[in-house]
């Protein structure tokens, strides 16, 4: 066995799969040309709760905002005030982050605010809300097309939901923004390298969430410790062929950053 070979067998899983799932080269490698493609690689797919009770979020605004500034001010903010944040805050904050830009120009588009390998577009936004403006405690599924919240758990939520992580500052937030994968959108066309897609993307959604959340004046922190299949219970989702793969806390800000 040779030494790479050797230290591959040694390596974490995460550097297994990463070596598994490597391209080596083009060679011999055939592009299926786009009128071959299975329907199932041109449709995008969206997620909808139509029999639940649902929030119609106001318009989303013009933001007033400076990129460059957005990128100097960014910082991961733990400390909330015990303000509620406003509706139309998270009505722009939801639709510039994660939603689609025909909502803002009425177009027939259906890209979204990141980019998505493939247009595969494989995750999901539930927003865990707490203390919003006519907006009821609750476990909600934010609705791409309409900019809506369907409510899939009602509240009280917030004991269950801080049961699922180890962090106390996170009491103090005002929305959590989990974020699901369904990760047969990218893989029935990339394969086990699908995978590292759909991290890609989601760093790419955490992003816009911190830059649209500091235009906002809010304060926004990324969460990677979380029971897993705690909060894939509370979402009815089964952490197989759908689950949590990211957290985002968010509230309006108050003090110092870290």
């Amino acid at each position: 066995m040779s030494k790479l070979n050797l230290k591959i067998l040694k390596a974490p899983g995460s550097r297994k799969f990463n070596n598994e799932t490597k391209i080596v080269d083009f060679k011999g490698q055939k592009k299926t040309p786009r009128s071959l493609w299975p329907e199932a690689w041109k449709r995008t797919f969206y997620k909808a709760y139509p029999r639940f009770e649902q929030v119609l979020l106001p318009k989303p605004e013009k933001l007033d905002s400076n990129l460059f500034r957005a990128l100097l001010d960014r910082k991961s903010d733990r400390s909330f005030s015990n303000n509620p944040i406003k509706i139309q805050d998270l009505s722009n904050l939801l639709c510039y982050s994660g939603g689609m830009k025909t909502i803002l120009n009425k177009d027939k588009s259906s890209q979204r605010m990141y980019p998505s390998a493939g247009a595969r577009y494989p995750l999901e936004i539930y927003p865990f809300i707490f203390d919003v403006e006519d907006v009821k405690s609750g476990v909600y599924h934010y609705h791409l097309k309409t900019n809506s919240l369907e409510l899939v758990l009602k509240g009280p939520i917030k004991k269950e939901t801080m049961s699922q992580f180890g962090q106390p500052w996170m009491k103090k937030s005002h929305v959590i923004i989990v974020i699901s994968a369904i990760f047969d959108r990218t893989e029935m066309k990339y394969k086990d390298r699908g995978y590292r897609h759909i991290l890609t993307e989601y760093g790419h959604v955490t992003q816009n969430f911190y830059l649209v959340g500091t235009a906002l004046n809010l304060g926004v922190c990324s969460v990677g410790g979380f029971v897993d299949d705690g909060l894939n219970k509370m979402l009815d989702i089964d952490g197989i062929d759908e689950s949590v793969i990211g957290v985002i806390a968010i509230g309006n800000k108050k003090g110092d950053t870290i």
